[in-house]
């Protein structure tokens, strides 16, 4: 499928839009540091590149989370659902709106990388439990191939636990993805050569490939640093890009804030589209290429990229694709029909008619309910085995139907297994 968005192109605005607009199974390599649901505010240093950005870091379901985000995650994602229905249990509403939230873009991501393709998420300790679980979800836990540690050191006033000095960036990749093991090779110490002393056995050795932990500061002082509030080091983009991609890939950051993907993928010959929804952005990302020597204004010089080559755009790019918003990992068998003319119900609107065609009764066991709350919205085809979302293909199930139903027995599947178990209500 060809990209259909421009080499060095930043978009302006929630990201999620823009990832809905870039078609399926075109992205090489996706490196982004989302908000981690820190529960606070975060600012900019002031009189710094990046003065003036901010951004709040907190969740709510009330305020942050789309009715038809719930609505398509619970028709056709149902591990992500359970791993957000879990963390509003145990760790709160906050945790399972900002998991929804993150949810329907890393879905959106997944669709848009490569069978060949990576994704790098940048995470700390506040959610990365969940997220990981998230990922599990949607990537598949197969693909799971790294958590690695990003250390480092700096003053905590820690009185209760030990300071927490590293993040966590969850390495996933598909089966035939790239992995340059020799262009991410550090040197290797003298001990960890079996003891060698003999020079020529030293030379001859291209060092090793990298644990899953990278000790690399970033202080307060660091040159590249521009005063963005949750800025990263280049050193472990670069490690990154390397490791997983080649030149003239294209790299995808859906929140590159104050552009150290961009810049490091620029750095080393790859493609870059960057997504943001901070407004100073797209001349951040200037101000940096310039300051690294990678662009100048028009006519500076044969070698410099110019100002103009960098686009921007606050409209999302439009899909020459089939349109499927289907993950890879979770099409159907078959080829879906399409869902038919008319205006889209929401789910409470499909329970509520379906409650009154046919009243508080479970389909797959034929008992009556009293109360609405005991029955749930389910497919009586599958979506993994091309049902539709539409009301047509809709039933309500009360609780141990809907489990032992899952997503693999068709209605008649459901009550012939109940049959068998003797759990069909008894007629009057």
């Amino acid at each position: 499928m060809l990209l259909n968005v421009t080499n060095r192109t930043l978009f302006h605005g929630d990201n999620l839009p823009f990832l809905r607009g870039i078609n399926s199974n075109t992205i090489h390599l996706i490196a982004t540091d989302p908000p981690f649901n820190k529960g606070r505010d975060f600012h900019a240093t002031p009189d710094s590149l990046a003065a003036g950005a901010r951004f709040e870091d907190r969740w709510s379901w009330d305020n942050d989370v789309h009715q038809d985000w719930v609505d398509q995650i619970q028709d056709d994602w149902p591990a992500v659902w359970a791993v957000i229905d879990a963390a509003r249990v145990a760790a709160g509403e906050d945790m399972a709106a900002y998991l929804c939230w993150l949810g329907v873009r890393l879905l959106e991501m997944y669709r848009v990388l490569r069978d060949d393709g990576s994704i790098y998420l940048h995470i700390d300790h506040t959610a990365q439990a969940w997220v990981k679980a998230l990922m599990d979800a949607i990537f598949g836990r197969k693909h799971f191939r790294n958590e690695i540690a990003w250390c480092y050191t700096g003053p905590q006033r820690a009185l209760r636990h030990f300071p927490r000095k590293h993040d966590t960036i969850l390495f996933y990749s598909l089966p035939d993805a790239t992995f340059n093991r020799d262009a991410v090779r550090v040197p290797s110490k003298w001990n960890e050569l079996g003891g060698f002393s003999d020079p020529d056995v030293i030379r001859k050795n291209k060092g090793k490939v990298p644990e899953d932990w990278w000790h690399m500061t970033f202080g307060p002082n660091t040159r590249e640093r521009v005063g963005y509030p949750t800025q990263k080091p280049l050193a472990v983009y670069e490690r990154i890009i390397k490791a997983s991609s080649n030149e003239g890939d294209f790299v995808l950051d859906p929140f590159c804030g104050c552009a150290t993907t961009p810049i490091a993928a620029e750095r080393l010959g790859r493609q870059w589209v960057g997504i943001d929804i901070w407004d100073k952005a797209h001349q951040t990302v200037i101000d940096r290429l310039q300051k690294e020597g990678l662009a100048g204004p028009e006519g500076a010089s044969d070698r410099l990229m110019t100002f103009g080559q960098i686009g921007y755009s606050t409209v999302p790019p439009i899909r020459s694709d089939d349109g499927d918003t289907a993950a890879p990992i979770l099409k159907t068998k078959q080829k879906r029909i399409n869902e038919p003319p008319g205006p889209k119900m929401t789910r409470k609107q499909m329970v509520d008619i379906l409650i009154e065609e046919s009243g508080m009764h479970c389909a797959g066991c034929d008992r009556a309910f009293d109360d609405p709350l005991y029955l749930q919205l389910d497919h009586k085809t599958p979506r993994a085995e091309g049902g539709l979302n539409h009301i047509s293909n809709r039933m309500l199930l009360c609780g141990p139907c809907n489990q032992i139903k899952s997503d693999k027995l068709t209605l008649n599947g459901l009550r012939a297994e109940n049959q068998k178990r003797g759990r069909m209500a008894r007629s009057a």
